[in-house]
């Protein structure tokens, strides 16, 4: 896994009560013996204003994905490898480029 793909996750409600299966970008993969997966959700409901850490992801031939969407970049969980439903698709290269700016951006 590496920084970019878009897989089909058990995504945890904010809460922990229940999850629900969601398409989520791949941030890092964990460098201990456990190899957790560091993602953002993906959601399709598509807010009317979009916010600067949100980006919009029209489904393609390279993401896969059904429906309009928007990669929450600050809705980050880690999640066991073995919670992933399936290998869905990747950014394009823009898209990465646009994730990985919001990724490191300052917060203050």
């Amino acid at each position: 896994m590496k920084i970019g793909d878009i897989i089909l996750i058990s995504f945890p409600f904010a809460e922990f009560t229940e999850r629900k299966a969601r398409p989520c970008v791949v941030i890092a993969e964990t460098m201990d013996k456990y190899k957790d997966l560091v993602v953002s959700a993906i959601s399709s409901v598509v807010p009317s204003n979009i916010t600067h850490r949100e980006i919009f992801l029209a489904p393609n031939r390279t993401n896969n994905l059904r429906a309009d969407s928007i990669i929450k970049v600050d809705r980050i969980v880690t999640l066991k490898r073995n919670d992933k439903i399936a290998d869905l698709g990747k950014l394009s290269t823009t898209e990465l480029s646009d994730f990985k700016n919001i990724l490191t951006e300052r917060v203050m």
